[in-house]
């Protein structure tokens, strides 16, 4: 009996001792219901941070192919204003030719002029950029053929009434793909700005920019004709304005006869223009004088008429 008591004893003493380690052991229900929670929630995050960082990326992507694509340019004669927003538009465009300094508008594209007057009008702190277009394959010329080109707009507006100073030239390079007959339909366009008085200011400031004009020129001397009697003009409002420039009236032949003669000729022509100033332009003779360069500065071959009628020339010379 007393054998039984004590494995009895015994018995119920690891069977304790089995049951402490056995809950000490085993991990709590709780508490893997929550780590199993945590690495849910985990995972959940990651998917959800991988479906916004692919959203993000494909957002990013998108954005950089439209910042990069290339706009697509509008052919036509277009007016912009700073913005880049459109004044006008008109189908057809103002239309240049390989190798020639003029530029070609049509009934369709006429008005183009009072377009940019009237906007000039209603915007008085705004001014006009006549971008003019050339390419690196037509012939050398000083200034280019966008120069050239945009000068020659220029006195197109002007003659609509635009004030010279507000109009700005930007001759523009470009690859452009003359057609058959050399021939290009959008060489120019315009853009508005706002006016920049400091370039006003030095305008005022500036001499004005020699002058070439072509009389009617015989074999004793010179006739008068719209061309000299505009430049009259143009002399007047500048001595006017600036008291301190005088004006230089040179004369140009081509090269028949000799030299002397051509000298001689060269003088008589400008001698005649610089009496034409004095007597119809009341100006004061001590302020313009009379030159002559003869033969000596060419502008073109006299090998050809057209080459000559070109170098029998007056020049006019502010300084």
């Amino acid at each position: 009996m007393k054998n039984f008591l004590i494995a009895l004893v015994v018995f119920a003493v690891w069977t304790f001792f089995a049951l402490w380690l056995y809950s000490l052991l085993k991990a709590p229900d709780n508490i893997s219901w929550t780590k199993g929670s945590v690495e849910d929630s985990t995972a959940q995050q990651v998917i959800e941070q991988v479906n916004q960082d692919t959203i993000t990326t494909t957002i990013a992507a998108r954005d950089t192919l439209l910042a990069t694509e290339t706009p697509v340019q509008r052919d036509g004669l277009i007016g912009k204003d700073a913005d880049g927003l459109t004044v006008f538009y008109f189908d057809q465009g103002l239309q240049i030719k390989k190798n020639d300094s003029l530029v070609y508008s049509n009934s369709a594209n006429l008005d183009y002029k009072y377009k940019i007057l009237n906007y000039l009008l209603e915007h008085p702190d705004m001014e006009v950029t006549v971008v003019s277009r050339y390419s690196a394959d037509e012939a050398f010329t000083s200034p280019n053929f966008g120069v050239i080109r945009g000068e020659f707009i220029k006195e197109e507006l002007v003659s609509a009434g635009i004030p010279r100073e507000v109009i700005v030239i930007k001759s523009d390079i470009q690859d452009i793909p003359f057609d058959a007959t050399n021939t290009y339909d959008n060489g120019i366009a315009f853009k508005f700005s706002p006016l920049d008085t400091e370039r006003i200011a030095e305008l005022a400031n500036a001499i004005p920019k020699n002058k070439v004009v072509y009389p009617t020129f015989t074999n004793s001397g010179i006739l008068v004709n719209k061309e000299l009697r505009d430049i009259l003009e143009e002399i007047k409002v500048v001595l006017e304005e600036r008291p301190e420039i005088t004006v230089k009236i040179v004369g140009h032949t081509d090269n028949i006869g000799n030299y002397q003669d051509n000298y001689n000729l060269g003088l008589k022509y400008a001698r005649q223009v610089r009496w034409f100033f004095i007597a119809r332009g009341n100006i004061d003779k001590t302020r313009i004088m009379a030159l002559s360069k003869g033969e000596s500065e060419p502008i073109d071959s006299n090998n050809s008429q057209r080459g000559r009628d070109l170098n029998r020339r007056i020049e006019i010379i502010f300084n």
